[in-house]
């Protein structure tokens, strides 16, 4: 059980997460025709819309036309019981952070594009998006931790 256990910590500790790097985003789903799991870049210096960019695709989405957004965190690697406390005496677990934007397109039907996000980004982007598309945000959503 000791090795097991030993093994197990050895394991988590040495297997990086599976997160973004500073500055990419991933589309991690939605409705909209992107490949889950997409990289790229999201584009917040447009007055008007967010453009999430990456190899020879674009989603733009409206300001105007966000209907909510929301910013959640969860933890990055699910170990069980035993590996979880022995990770977690020695070392912080990690999180992948997500902001899921609910919006609608030009035909007014509803959409949602989920994106994971560096760690560091939450706090500047949900400004962004507080300050451009306010009528998205709902204060127990939009706070980040």
């Amino acid at each position: 059980m000791k090795r097991f256990v030993a093994f197990c910590l050895l394991l988590a500790i040495s297997i990086p997460a599976a997160a973004v790097e500073d500055g990419q985003v991933m589309y991690v789903g939605g409705t909209a025709a992107l490949k889950e799991g997409t990289l790229g870049r999201l584009n917040t210096t447009s007055q008007t819309a967010l453009v999430f960019e990456s190899a020879g695709n674009t989603l733009i989405i409206p300001y105007a036309k966000i209907a909510s957004f929301e910013y959640s965190q969860k933890v990055a690697r699910h170990l069980g019981v035993l590996p979880a406390i022995a990770v977690g005496l020695m070392k912080k677990r990690q999180r992948r952070h997500f902001v899921q934007i609910n919006y609608h397109d030009d035909s007014s039907v509803s959409q949602v594009a989920v994106f994971e996000v560096p760690k560091q980004m939450p706090r500047t982007f949900l400004a962004v998006l507080q300050a451009r598309a306010p009528q998205g945000c709902r204060p127990q959503q939009c706070r980040v931790q």
